[in-house]
C-alpha cells in the first residue's frame, strides 16, 4: 500500500518534495546543498525559510540507486512509514502486555494481541498511508517516537542498555520535523516529574547516559533555534508573529469597547496581544481535539493528499478510542498518564502555531489512535464475544478500507492535482521541445516554479549553486521569507517574475503563466496547454510568435 504506483500517486509532486530530492541531488553531486552549503547539520535552507535535514539526507543515498525522480524521493518516507507498523507492534506490546483474550485463541494464523490489532490499524490508516506516500517530514515521527519510546520504556522498567538506543531514536526525531523539537522533550520532561519517586529510588545514574546521549543530539538543534537562523519558519508560523490584520482586531477591540469611555487603560486589560494569543492558542489546540478533525474533515487543506470529507481515520475507529478511554480510566491502567501526556502534549507545536485544523502539523500524533483504537477493540471483544461480532467488525473494517482506496488511487488523481502541484514533469518536457526557438523562458512569479526547473532538467548543481549566491544577499537584505518573494530572480535561461504582458510577450520568449491567471486577450498567443488529469489546462505556454501565425 505504501510503495505501488509511489511514482505516480499522489498525482502532481510539491515544491518541498522537489526541494528535497534536488538538496539530496545536490549533496550526491557536491557535498553541498543548492545554496552551495556543505553538510548543513541542523537544518536545510529550502526556499530561504529552513527545514529540518533528516529527511533529505535520508533520500541521498535513495537518488543514488533510483536517479533523480518522484519514487525516489518518495521511498524513504515509505520505508519509514512501513517500519512504524513494526515500531507500533513492539510498543503496544510494551504498554498492554495482557495475554490474548479467549476471543483471539485457535484462529488459524495463530493468537491475536493489542501490538497485532494495533499495527494492523496502522498499516491500513489513511493518516498514515497519505503521509508516507509523500516526503513528507513529519512521516517519520510515526516511525522514530513509538520506536524511541518502547526502547525508553525497556530501558526505565529494567533494561539500562535500551536507554541509549532511545537517546539515540528520539535524538534523531528532533531532526525529523519541526514540531518533534517541542514535543520530545516536553514529553520526556513529564515523564521524568511524574515517575520522580520510581526513579529515586532505582537511583539517577541509571539515567545520566539517556540524557547525555539525548543531550548532545539536542544542543546542536536548540543553539541554532536560538541564536541561528534554523528557527525562521517557526517564528513565522507562530501565533505571537501578529499580522497587520491581527493587530487591528486588537486595535479595534480596545477602541470600541465601551470601557474605553471609562477609560483606555480598562479596554487594554480585556484587548491585548496576551489575551489574543491565549485565544488564538485555545482555539488551535481544541480544534485538535475535534473528532471531526479527525474521523470526517481531516483538515482545512489538501497539499498533503488529505481530502475534503474524509477524516484522517476511518471512522469506525472513534467508537473504539471513546470505549478504550472509558476502559483506561475504569481500570485505572498504569500507563494511562504516558497515554495523556503524548495525546495533549503533542498538539502544543501545533496549536502555536497561526492555524488550527493542519495535519502535518500534529504528525507526533501519528499511530496515537491507532493504539488507543487497538486496545479498545481488545477490550469490546472481551465484553461482546461471540463469532457474529467478530465477523461484523471485520466486515465493517474491510468495506472502509476498500472505500477509501478507491478514493486514494482512482478518484483523488483526476479530483484533486492541483493541491499537489501537478502537471511540472509534463511542463517542462514540452519546454525542452520549444527550447531551441526561445532564448529566454519566463515563469510567472509563484510556485517556487524554480526548483522544479532544476528537478525535472536535472540541473547541474553547481549551477544552481552559482544562481542561488546571488539570490541570497538580496534575501537578506530585503528580509523576506521565501525566494520566490524576490521579483525577478533568474536560473540560467530561466526567469521568474510578475508577468506584464507589453515587457514579456516579445520576440525570443517563451512564457509560462498558470491556468486560472490567463485571461480571453491571452487566447491569441496561446502556444501549447498543460492539462490535469480531468483535461482542464493547468498551464499556458505563450509566445509573441504565435499570434502571428
Amino acid at each position: 500500500l505504501r510503495i505501488v504506483f509511489l511514482g505516480s500517486i499522489p498525482g502532481g509532486f510539491t515544491p518541498d518534495e522537489a526541494n528535497q530530492g534536488y538538496a539530496a541531488y545536490s549533496l550526491l553531486k557536491t557535498g553541498k546543498d543548492e545554496w552551495g552549503l556543505r553538510l548543513p547539520l541542523t537544518s536545510f535552507r529550502a526556499f530561504a525559510d529552513y527545514r529540518a535535514p533528516l529527511q533529505t539526507y535520508l533520500i541521498v543515498p535513495s537518488v543514488a540507486l533510483f536517479g533523480l525522480s518522484e519514487f525516489a524521493v518518495r521511498l524513504p518516507s515509505a520505508i519509514f512509514g512501513t517500519l512504524a507498523i513494526i515500531a507500533v507492534y513492539l510498543l503496544a506490546k510494551e504498554l498492554f502486555s495482557k495475554t490474548p483474550r479467549e476471543w483471539s485463541k485457535g484462529l488459524p494464523w495463530g493468537e491475536i494481541n493489542i501490538g497485532h490489532l494495533a499495527a494492523l490499524f496502522v498499516a491500513i490508516s489513511p493518516w498514515s498511508l497519505q503521509f508516507s506516500r509523500t516526503a513528507l517530514e513529519a512521516n517519520f515521527a510515526s516511525f522514530l517516537f513509538p520506536l524511541g519510546l518502547f526502547f525508553f520504556l525497556k530501558g526505565v522498567r529494567g533494561n539500562s542498555r535500551l536507554l541509549l538506543l532511545a537517546a539515540v531514536v528520539l535524538g534523531l526525531d528532533l531532526y525529523s520535523y519541526l514540531a518533534a523539537k517541542l514535543f520530545v522533550p516536553l514529553f520526556i520532561l513529564a515523564y521524568l516529574i511524574a515517575s520522580r519517586r520510581q526513579i529515586i529510588k532505582d537511583g539517577l545514574r541509571r539515567l545520566l547516559p539517556f540524557l547525555i546521549v539525548f543531550s548532545l543530539f539536542a544542543a546542536p538543534l536548540y543553539f541554532t533555534a536560538l541564536f541561528g537562523p534554523g528557527n525562521i519558519r517557526g517564528k513565522d508560523l507562530a501565533i505571537t508573529n501578529f499580522s497587520l490584520g491581527n493587530l487591528t482586531t486588537i486595535s479595534n477591540e480596545q477602541y470600541f469597547s465601551p470601557l474605553n469611555t471609562i477609560s483606555p487603560q480598562l479596554s487594554r486589560i480585556f484587548s491585548n496581544k496576551i489575551i489574543f494569543t491565549l485565544q488564538q492558542f485555545i482555539g488551535n489546540y481544541v480544534s485538535y481535539l475535534s473528532p471531526t478533525f479527525w474521523f470526517t474533515e481531516g483538515g482545512r487543506e489538501i497539499t498533503y493528499a488529505v481530502f475534503p470529507g474524509y477524516g484522517l481515520q476511518h471512522l469506525w475507529l472513534l467508537p473504539l478510542i471513546i470505549f478504550a478511554f472509558y476502559r483506561l480510566f475504569v481500570t485505572k491502567e498504569k500507563n494511562l498518564p504516558l497515554l495523556l501526556f503524548w495525546l495533549f502534549l503533542a498538539i502544543i507545536p501545533a496549536a502555536i502555531t497561526k492555524e488550527g485544523y493542519r495535519p502535518n502539523r500534529v504528525g507526533s500524533l501519528l499511530t496515537f489512535w491507532e493504539i488507543i483504537a487497538a486496545y479498545g477493540l481488545v477490550e469490546f471483544l472481551a465484553k461482546v464475544p461471540g463469532r457474529a461480532v467478530r465477523w461484523g467488525t471485520a466486515t465493517v473494517m474491510f468495506i472502509s478500507l476498500i472505500a477509501y482506496l478507491n478514493l486514494y488511487f482512482f478518484i483523488a488523481p483526476a479530483k484533486y492535482p492541483s493541491a499537489l502541484s501537478f502537471g511540472y514533469r509534463d511542463l517542462l518536457a514540452k519546454i525542452r521541445t520549444y527550447s531551441d526557438r526561445y532564448s529566454t523562458v519566463i515563469f510567472d512569479r509563484g510556485s517556487q516554479a524554480q526548483i522544479f526547473v532544476a528537478f525535472y532538467n536535472r540541473l547541474d548543481p553547481r549551477q544552481y549553486q552559482s544562481s542561488s549566491a546571488a539570490w541570497w544577499p538580496q534575501i537578506t537584505e530585503r528580509k523576506l521569507l521565501f525566494l520566490d518573494m524576490l521579483d525577478p530572480y533568474s536560473l540560467g535561461k530561466y526567469t521568474f517574475r510578475t508577468f506584464e504582458v507589453s515587457r514579456d510577450l516579445v520576440p525570443g520568449n517563451l512564457v509560462v503563466i498558470r491556468a486560472e491567471k490567463a485571461n480571453p486577450s491571452l487566447t491569441p498567443y496561446i502556444l501549447d496547454t498543460i492539462e490535469y488529469p480531468d483535461r482542464t489546462p493547468a498551464f499556458y505556454l505563450l509566445a509573441y510568435d504565435q499570434k502571428q501565425n
